[in-house]
This record gives structure tokens, sequence and C-alpha cells, in this order.
């Protein structure tokens, strides 16, 4: 019988739990790869279409590059707000990107795919306003702005042609930042309702299970004592078998209460009544050194400790396992020639590690 109760409570530290924003819009399904792969095919027909018009191809396809590695890192990366690496590989890659991919495109431009970077760059600047980077996303914009400027100032008419291609960028981006704004204390609070539901639910399973636990607990203590109690009550003196009877149920409540994971096994249990049976002082305490293991590892230390059981045929023998995170998790202090201590000259100790 053990008295220890093991519960599967509802992990409150899962993703589902204690989530971000990123899991609250749904940015790390199926369906968000699949548009940000879809977006990635309208920006290769772009380039394409750019390309037939002038543009160079290298610098565009390196851009193209760089877009669907940010798309991948705001997908992907599980860290909320965006770690800052990934900010300032953004910051230091994509502007020069962009501005290298300009060069060489036809000014005025024939179309708004000659300017398809403007777009690329707006989708990853407002998704890491989404992702807590707003600051950053910002800064990405302005960056842009700076690079189409000075391509403008260098090849075009001007600073002012550069400034009237890219300020409709900002807008998008003024968007994306109240969003974030908004949705992002409003996911914090979300998850945090819900992390205290959950606790609140594993605490009432756990009581529950306390209670069903402690009932199991008594009915068995009732099936096995009370025939017994109700022996020992009856006038007739009780037979020797039924003395030996009742010494050894005492021994198994005693291990019960002192040694769980010992009595709960069957096959330590079955061991430790055939040693009492053959005259052994049997002494078991369980330090709770084994609660945490692998069932394999356990299984293998048990079986140890009931064969040191089997091999004992007078004295005494106590075992303990030790409480955790020690180099051993359980002894065996073996005494041939004295009844239940383990001070006499010949005391034999095992120690019992994991596998």
């Amino acid at each position: 019988m053990s008295t220890r109760n093991r519960l599967q409570t509802p992990d409150t530290t899962s993703p589902s739990i204690t989530g971000d924003v990123r899991d609250l819009l749904g940015m790390n399904t199926r369906a968000a790869s699949l548009v940000a792969g879809l977006f990635l095919v309208s920006l290769i027909a772009q380039l394409v279409v750019s390309v037939g018009n002038g543009s160079a191809l290298l610098p565009g396809i390196t851009v193209l590059v760089l877009v669907a590695l940010s798309a991948v890192g705001l997908l992907t990366i599980p860290d909320d707000p965006l770690p800052v690496r990934f900010v300032v590989a953004v910051l230091a890659c994509v502007p020069i990107g962009v501005y290298v991919s300009f060069i060489g495109t036809p000014l005025p431009p024939t179309g708004p795919e000659q300017t398809w970077q403007f777009g690329a760059i707006t989708a990853v600047a407002t998704y890491m306003c989404v992702r807590g980077r707003a600051g950053s996303a910002w800064l990405l914009q302005c960056l842009v702005v700076c690079a189409t400027v000075l391509w403008t100032q260098l090849y075009g008419d001007g600073a002012t042609q550069g400034l009237a291609l890219s300020a409709a960028t900002f807008g998008p981006l003024f968007m994306a930042t109240l969003f974030a704004v908004t949705i992002r204390p409003a996911a914090a609070s979300i998850y945090q309702l819900r992390k205290r539901a959950v606790e609140r639910n594993a605490a009432q399973v756990a009581s529950l299970a306390a209670v069903a636990e402690h009932d199991k607990q008594m009915r068995a203590l009732n099936h096995r004592v009370r025939p017994m109690l109700e022996r020992i009550t009856d006038p007739t003196p009780l037979t020797d078998s039924e003395r030996a009877e009742c010494l050894a149920l005492e021994a198994q409540l005693r291990d019960a209460l002192r040694a769980p994971i010992l009595a709960g096994h069957e096959c330590t249990a079955q061991a430790a009544a055939r040693a009492r049976g053959r005259g052994v002082t049997v002494v078991m305490v369980d330090g709770h050194g084994l609660d945490d293991t692998a069932a394999a590892d356990r299984e293998y230390v048990l079986g140890r400790l009931a064969c040191a059981l089997d091999t004992v045929t007078g004295g005494s023998i106590i075992i303990r396992v030790l409480p955790p995170g020690r180099d051993l998790v359980a002894t065996a202090v073996i005494d041939p020639d004295a009844g239940g201590t383990e001070s006499a000259s010949h005391a034999t100790r095992l120690e019992f590690a994991l596998p």
C-alpha cells in the first residue's frame, strides 16, 4: 500500500498556456508559413518583371534572400520580443541590400514592380512591430528611406524624388505599431488569465485525486486489517499461526508507512515477506531518492534490493532508499549475527547506484 500520491497535473509552462502574441495570431502555424511562401512567390514574380525592365538580377536576388530569412526568423524564433542579434542582423544587412538593388534601376521607375523592395521591407518591418521591436522596425524603415534618397540623389532627380517614392511605406508601419501597442498587452493578459485558470484547475484536480487516493488507501487498509481486528476482539486466544499473521501484517503496514516505494513494489515486498518468514529482521526506510527516476532504472534498483533480501538467511537487514541528489540511491546493511542492529563487526554494507 503506497501513501505517496503521484498526480498528473497540467503543465503550466507549455506554449499553449504561457504563449505570446506569435501564438495568439497563429504565426507559428502551417497557414502562416503558407501565406509567407505565397508572399515570397509574389516577390519573385515582381523581381522577374523588374529585371525585364532593366533592374539588376543579382542584387534583387540578394534582397529576396534577406527578406526570406527575415520571414523565417519572424515566424519561427520563439523569443518575444525578438532577440537583439536578429534585429541587428536585419538592420545591418537589409538597407544595404536594398540600396545595392536600386543601383541600375531606371529612374523614374517604369512601374511599381521596379520598387518591389518597398513592399517586401514594409512587411518585415510591420511584423517586427508585432514581435515587440517597434523602434527597430521604424529604424529599419527610415534606413530604407535613406537608401532610397541616396539612390535618387546620385542617380535621379534628387532627394525629394526618393522621399516621394518611399513615403507611402510609413502608413502600414504606423498601423502595425498601433496594432502592436493594442494587441501585445492584450495577449499578455489573455495568457496570464489562461495560466491562472489552468493552475486553479490543476489544484482542484490534485485535491480530488488526493481525496480519491485517501479513500482507496482506507478501503485497502480496511480490507486487510479489519478481519484480524475482529479476530482479536474474539475472547478465544490467538493461535500461533494467527500471531504470525499479525506480525506479518504489522510489518507490512510499517513498510507501507516508512518505505512506500519498496512496499509497493511486488518483487521487493514479496522478498521482504520471504525473508521475515525465514526469521530475518527486515527494516525498510524510504528517503524518496527513487521517486523521480526513470521507470527502468527504478526497476533495476528494486530488483537488486529484492535479490539482496533473498540472500539473507538470518540476522537482520536494513534497507534504505537514500534522499535525492546523491551518488548512491540505496543501501542494504546485512548483519547475520544481530537482530536489527547494524553495528556488529560482521555487518556487510551493500551500495546501489543507478545503472
